[in-house]
């Protein structure tokens, strides 16, 4: 019996052997990459729209895209945009753009190489794909210049006005003819031939207009200054009007949170200016009692008589930074007024 469990436990001991050395054999498949093809654009799952290996200067884009089969999660593809000779200088690198895509599965990798602002450079480029950092495949490609055509002609870029405070508005204005894509930037981007947009920069800006086609690219520049809008601001108001005697009276306070600059007060008679008035800086806060002590006024009127008898109605006005010199928080609330008479 003692044998006979020797033998009947060392046949399942065997089994579980021979299985081992087999499964030790099999290793999962590679990754890799076919169908490579260069593209004017991509599909929404990275398929090539068309199939070329020549592109021109004022081409928007060069695409690529390639099969991954065999895939596990997280399999990583990397693509490099290699320049190889042409017109680019010596000096630049040879590596254009480096991006990535991870799939999941079985699918097709797509890599989109955008052209510069101001065109892509004549010559031959390459693309590498990379299939978890091993190189899968590689395509050449050419971005071709054609010297038979003239460059775009730049007629008009103009900026209305070219000097602001931030948060104002200016309107860009343009004209271009014998181009076959425009661009303007920072804003507002790919545009048509003629035309104007309205921006607001938040700050010194440089706006330049890049007119391409497939002789070339032609390019103006302006400058926007923009100063910084300025937050603490003092507020002056008019709080109280009277008299006192036969002078006129009032109360000015700075209701803002910055000192004021020294302004003028004018005194208005039915809408007539009959006198001024120095007012010097109040703090933040400060209010203070101020007087027209140049005019001489009473608010006893003499009847009038002129078909019927009636009593003669004045309506004293006071405004303080009437010409808007002093930058405050709220120029509305500037004026105060009283009617003499009823």
């Amino acid at each position: 019996m003692l044998r006979i469990k020797s033998s009947l436990t060392l046949i399942p001991i065997a089994a579980i052997v021979l299985l081992a050395s087999s499964c030790a054999g099999i290793s999962a498949p590679s990754p890799s990459l076919s169908e490579l093809t260069l593209s004017t654009g991509l599909s929404s799952d990275y398929r090539p729209l068309d199939d070329r290996s020549e592109f021109y200067v004022d081409s928007p884009q060069v695409c690529c895209s390639a099969k991954v089969t065999g895939a596990s999660e997280n399999t990583i593809v990397t693509a490099d945009w290699i320049y190889i000779r042409g017109e680019m200088s010596r000096e630049s690198d040879p590596l254009i753009l480096r991006d990535q895509a991870v799939c999941g599965a079985d699918c097709h990798a797509g890599f989109t190489l955008p052209a510069p602002l101001g065109g892509f450079i004549g010559g031959d480029y390459r693309v590498d794909l990379f299939i978890d950092g091993r190189l899968g495949a590689s395509a050449g490609f050419s971005i071709l210049r054609d010297a038979s055509l003239p460059r775009p002609l730049i007629i008009s870029f103009s900026v209305i006005p070219s000097k602001i405070v931030a948060g104002q508005p200016v309107q860009l204005a343009w004209k271009v003819s014998n181009a076959s894509r425009i661009d303007i930037r920072p804003a507002p981007g790919v545009v048509e031939a003629e035309g104007s947009a309205t921006i607001t920069p938040a700050q010194d800006t440089v706006c330049t207009l890049y007119a391409l086609n497939r002789g070339g690219v032609c390019s103006s520049r302006l400058s926007i200054d923009v100063t910084p809008e300025v937050k603490e601001k003092p507020d002056l108001q008019i709080t109280e009007l009277w008299t006192s005697g036969n002078v006129l009276t009032y109360r000015v306070k700075n209701t803002g949170n910055l000192a004021s600059c020294p302004t003028m007060s004018l005194l208005f008679k039915n809408g007539t200016e009959v006198s001024q008035d120095y007012v010097a800086p109040l703090e933040a806060g400060q209010e203070r009692a101020e007087a027209f002590q140049q005019y001489h006024f009473s608010p006893r009127f003499n009847y009038i008589i002129s078909q019927g008898t009636g009593i003669d109605t004045v309506i004293m006005r006071v405004c303080i930074n009437s010409d808007g010199s002093c930058a405050e928080s709220d120029l509305s609330n500037n004026c105060s007024e009283r009617t003499y008479g009823k």
